[in-house]
């Protein structure tokens, strides 16, 4: 049964570190190799379950048995509704957090840059990545910096998540004078990589508060949270449950933003849907596409519909989407040292 959970181990060889874009070209062939033996070697979780199950014999068939009383007893899906008083045209801006990876061989960010560029959804699709610019294994390393250049040049935007180079910060838990300092480098550090300055931030963990929103407006920086976010950070490494609640996850995500939408006046069609997830989760990496699948399909099984193109694919786009989304800075002077702390919002992002 570890098939259920272990996908197979990468064939590809180490390639070293990261010293140009060749060498990062060979690696995403090395991935894409990799995906495909994955694929073949057949293990439950990409076979018809049903059918390994019952080749087990009476074990596998007393499985099926607790499987249907399982699904029997859980909350149906409601059907899609036949009635929509407004069309509401979507499309979805990817975005991606806490990277970027440097594991080989397999490389998730990597990976998910690759699957962008080639789905069969639509290929091309541009993207944000909020990095981590100091983390130990990732941001802060040579490597992770020249993925990071890397992804700049396939068209992707680069923006800032965590800048400590203890890792996964709070914001809003870093001293005061600590916080625009490390910004600051991390906006010096993404401008080298990049050639322009980063326009958006996304706090850790979804938590920020007055003093932070502030300190992100005088640098110039404009927070952009999400609509729907996937939790791949949440149940990291629950793969089952990854796949079997996924889309129902993506579903119901999707009709409370319908709801939301419904009661709003919206000027601006299609209308920007962030959707955001982990570059460093390894599943998340592999089973990207059928994610997008996911996404355009329970969309439109709730009514929501698309252009032509269901994701954004240009840079040109993706910043300008950005900029109308951005969380509006506070209308409130920046705390100063030995204040009152002010009060903490958390989204719902990992």
């Amino acid at each position: 049964m570890a098939g259920l959970f272990v996908l197979g181990k990468a064939a590809a060889h180490d390639m070293g570190l990261l010293s140009h874009d060749l060498a990062l070209a060979g690696q995403l062939e090395a991935i894409r190799v990799q995906q495909s033996a994955t694929w073949r070697e057949g293990d439950l979780m990409d076979r018809p379950l049903t059918v390994a199950l019952f080749r087990r014999g009476v074990p596998g068939i007393l499985c099926l048995a607790f499987m249907g009383l399982f699904l029997a007893s859980c909350r149906s899906i409601p059907p899609a509704s036949v009635q929509c008083d407004r069309i509401l045209p979507i499309r979805f801006l990817l975005t991606f957090d806490d990277g970027p990876s440097i594991r080989r061989p397999y490389n998730p960010t990597l990976a998910i840059a690759d699957q962008l560029a080639t789905n069969d959804i639509q290929p091309g699709i541009k993207a944000i990545f909020f990095v981590q610019t100091e983390h130990p294994r990732g941001g802060g390393t040579q490597e992770g910096r020249e993925i990071m250049h890397w992804l700049s040049l396939q068209g992707h935007t680069i923006g800032i998540h965590s800048v400590s180079p203890l890792g996964h910060v709070d914001h809003t838990k870093m001293p005061t004078n600590d916080l625009p300092c490390a910004l600051e480098k991390a906006k010096d550090l993404i401008r080298g990589l990049t050639g322009s300055d980063p326009l958006f931030v996304r706090p850790p963990y979804g938590v920020y508060n007055l003093r932070t929103q502030s300190l992100y407006a005088d640098l110039h920086l404009r927070m952009l949270m999400a609509d729907v976010p996937a939790h791949d950070g949440v149940i990291y490494g629950y793969h089952l449950v990854a796949k079997w609640h996924a889309r129902e996850h993506f579903r119901a995500a999707l009709e409370n933003l319908k709801a939301k939408l419904l009661q709003q006046d919206l000027s601006v069609t299609p209308i920007p849907v962030i959707v955001s997830f982990h570059d460093v989760n390894p599943y998340t990496a592999k089973r990207l596409t059928e994610y997008l699948h996911f996404l355009v399909e329970e969309a439109q099984h709730i009514g929501l519909t698309f252009p032509e193109k269901p994701f954004y694919a240009t840079a040109e786009e993706v910043t300008a989407v950005g900029i109308a989304r951005c969380v509006p800075p506070p209308l409130v002077p920046t705390q100063v040292a030995g204040a009152a702390p002010t009060t903490e919002k958390k989204e719902i992002l990992h």
